[in-house]
């Protein structure tokens, strides 16, 4: 029976919306650590996809964590030193406007809504801003992002006027983006509930996937598939582009496309969370769109599986965070080995970066507001120790492109560190060359891949929360032993598929 026909509590979408305390608790945690500065922080703006036609606007991810603020256009400013000391400049009401495009709060509704101490239309903020700066010896805010020009020229006004007036302007500009990297790092209990059920949905989602892909069905209907199901579940949108990539297409690792036909045989790689309440899943699974591996596909599969099983049975407080991805290398590399897949031992194919032809990507990335989730993952350059709170992906994987049978391997050692400083120095085209030039230094050993590997790519991906006695696996309850997969393979779809 389907998850879909059973009895789930209340839908998602009625539940009671988070409140203005969380939001003010966070300005006052970013107002502590910026100790004294003027904070601006802008909304996001709606983007044009063609013409007269706007992008679904979805509210840019650090104006939305401090005031919970969900139109375009605002600007929220934070002044410790102001009996004001949370202030909005939204949108005004437009009657007219909002005929065509919805209701907007304006000045009055922010008020009632929002909690700031006062709000003001945004058409405003300039000249208010001039006045605040006076007096003022930092200025925090985004830098580089959309305000820049317009805290620049305030700044410049406020000093023309002080040449005259003999006061301080601002000298010091402050990036907050690295503190509100580090606040969005360790969830609250809010948040992590927020997190269990869009992990709770997509899980579902993703099981709903398994019985409805069929051979001659598209990735298109299958995403279509999904995506119900979330909508269904009340998640108000997709938390990144769902990637439905059948056969050849697992091999790439960013393919949106979906549009291709399912064939027997095909693996079908599906990478599609669902967001609740501003936080969002990553789950991805691959399947086969038959119902059954074949046995190169099986083998594949069951070697990402030990990685993924080996990285998640690490995971706990304390542990540094690279150490996840050097087991999923040790694990990855020795199976490699096994297959066929790569010569040497696995202490060459590690010290080499042999597995990097068929292994390319992190093992895991933070995981919350943003897919891609904000805080470092180093601290002063060595693994930062996970902590209660935390979320992250395991996510490891297998990409066998057509294009790598015959592969040349290099004799000159990998070192990740020393990649990453060549691609700052030198940039993308710069650093690849730099690495071309080292391994025909080097030498190497041509290897020829087994044809019967090639177009397999099979990634697995679930998301665990770091709990105090070790971690939460919120994506469990949607298969990963093979035989389990298969057996949800063969359940019978509740979805109507239309023709």
């Amino acid at each position: 029976m389907s998850e879909l026909a059973r009895p789930a509590g209340p839908p998602g979408r009625y539940a009671r919306p988070m409140s203005n305390d969380r939001f003010a608790r966070r300005r006052t945690e970013l107002l502590t650590r910026l100790d004294g500065t003027l904070a601006i922080i802008p909304a996001g703006q709606e983007q044009i996809r063609n013409d007269d036609v706007t992008h679904p606007f979805r509210q840019d991810s650090d104006f939305h964590f401090l005031t919970g603020f969900t139109e375009p256009d605002a600007i929220a400013v934070l002044d410790p030193a102001a009996d004001e000391a949370f202030t909005l400049f939204v949108r005004p009401r437009d009657p007219d406007k909002e005929s065509w495009n919805g209701l907007r709060a304006g000045v009055t509704g922010a008020v009632e809504r929002f909690g700031p101490d006062a709000a003001h239309p945004v058409a405003e903020f300039d000249d208010w801003l001039k006045g605040r700066l006076i007096g003022r010896t930092s200025v925090g805010y985004t830098l580089g992002g959309p305000i820049d020009y317009q805290v620049l020229r305030a700044i410049d006004a406020a000093g023309g006027y002080a040449k005259r007036s003999g006061d301080r302007v601002p000298d010091t500009l402050i990036d907050i983006r690295s503190i509100l990297n580090e606040m969005r790092l360790i969830k609250s209990p809010d948040e992590i509930a927020a997190l269990r059920e869009a992990c709770r949905i997509s899980v579902i989602a993703h099981n709903e996937a398994m019985r409805f892909a069929a051979p001659g069905r598209t990735e298109r209907q299958v995403q279509a598939a999904i995506e119900y199901v979330f909508a269904q579940m009340g998640s108000e949108r997709v938390g990144y582009g769902s990637i439905v990539a059948g056969g050849d297409n697992a091999v790439i690792l960013h393919y949106v496309e979906n549009d291709q036909p399912l064939s027997d045989g095909d693996l079908l790689l599906i990478d599609a969370g669902a967001e609740y309440r501003h936080l969002t899943a990553d789950v991805t699974r691959t399947f086969p769109v038959s119902g059954a591996f074949t046995a190169p596909q099986r083998a594949v599969y069951d070697l990402v599986r030990d990685a993924q099983v080996a990285v998640i049975d690490l995971c706990r407080p304390g542990l540094p965070y690279t150490d996840m991805h050097a087991r999923a290398v040790e694990v990855l590399s020795a199976g490699l080995i096994d297959l066929g897949l790569l010569p040497g031992s696995t202490d060459e194919v590690i010290e080499k970066g042999w597995y990097r032809q068929f292994f390319f990507h992190g093992t895991g990335h933070w995981l919350g507001v943003d897919v891609h989730d904000a805080g470092a993952y180093r601290i002063d350059r060595v693994g930062r120790p996970l902590e209660p709170g935390m979320a992250l992906t395991v996510e490891p994987g297998i990409y066998i492109s057509r294009n790598k049978a015959s592969l040349s391997l290099s004799h000159a050692p990998y070192d990740a560190d020393e990649a990453l400083r060549l691609t700052f120095e030198l940039g993308a085209d710069g650093a690849k060359a730099e690495r071309d030039r080292r391994d025909a230094e080097a030498g190497g050993v041509d290897f020829e891949v087994p044809a019967e590997f090639l177009g397999i790519g099979v990634r697995i991906e679930d998301d665990i929360l770091i709990t105090a006695d070790g971690r939460e696996n919120m994506t469990s309850l949607t298969p990963t032993d093979a035989d389990a997969v298969e057996a949800m393979c063969a359940e019978e779809s509740s979805l109507p598929l239309f023709e």
